[in-house]
């Protein structure tokens, strides 16, 4: 079974809305510096602490983007940063409807968060929507993803999608010029670019480079195997100890 998924009906579908992914998230990015994603960056240098008390309230905390500032939803690890949308199939901002919060003046609760969601993010959506009405209750999560200029994220697995039921999908939102060794994902053996839409199982073994000095922006979808027309994964049973810490640590992000 391959790694990773290229030439798909649906990705040629989403690949057509990068544009406008990446005017709705600079339009709601304000509080990111000017030129962010056009000026040189030096490498940032995160501590072990900082890491530290970053995965430890990811862990503990029952929805980990609430320790992030209301306003922007920009939950950082490191190199890597993200800004999620939907989130196990629900609206993240459904986590603020009952607070009576406030966001560019209008009170949660007068609005659903789709709504809010959707006056964001109005095309974000709008792909969002037309995907679920073609293929069904398809997606578990959407999320904008940077990797930060020089950043490495480690070889690992998802936390989530433990059954492989999912298909993550990456459209390429803002990537810099590079050499073909400077920006990729790599999934077992296998190196993809953000040169086109693709999808890969999160549950093989993968790491991403960025070792441009420039930030990398792509929009994250899981969408069924089903609904790509991809084969179910033949289950393997993963060792006791294994499945308790993975079921442990479930609430945890991917990061790629």
């Amino acid at each position: 079974m391959p790694n990773v998924y290229l030439n798909n009906d649906l990705f040629d579908f989403m690949h057509q809305y990068k544009n406008d992914l990446r005017k709705e998230f600079l339009k709601n990015s304000k509080y990111l510096p000017k030129n962010y994603f056009t000026n040189k960056q030096s490498k940032e240098k995160v501590s072990l602490l900082s890491r530290l008390k970053k995965i430890s309230r990811k862990i503990i905390t029952t929805k980990w983007w609430e320790d992030t500032d209301f306003n922007d939803h920009l939950f950082i690890i490191g190199n890597w940063k993200m800004k999620p949308l939907y989130y196990n199939k629900k609206w993240v901002w459904e986590n603020y409807v009952d607070r009576g919060a406030k966001v560019d003046g209008i009170t949660f609760g007068t609005l659903s968060a789709y709504d809010l969601v959707k006056m964001h993010y109005p095309k974000t959506v709008e792909m969002l929507d037309k995907i679920k009405e073609d293929y069904g209750d398809c997606i578990n999560k959407a999320t904008f993803s940077i990797l930060t200029a020089g950043g490495h994220i480690t070889v690992h697995k998802g936390l989530e999608n433990i059954h492989s039921e999912y298909i993550r999908c990456h459209i390429p939102v803002i990537i810099p010029e590079h050499k073909k060794e400077e920006l990729y994902l790599e999934v077992n053996a296998d190196k993809v670019y953000w040169t086109e839409t693709w999808g890969f199982d999160n549950q093989a073994y993968h790491t991403a480079k960025n070792k441009t000095p420039y930030n990398r922006l792509v929009f994250m979808i899981d969408i069924s195997r089903e609904a790509l027309g991809i084969p179910e994964k033949k289950k393997t049973r993963m060792p006791f100890f294994v499945r308790l810490i993975r079921i442990i640590f479930r609430r945890g992000v991917d990061l790629n």
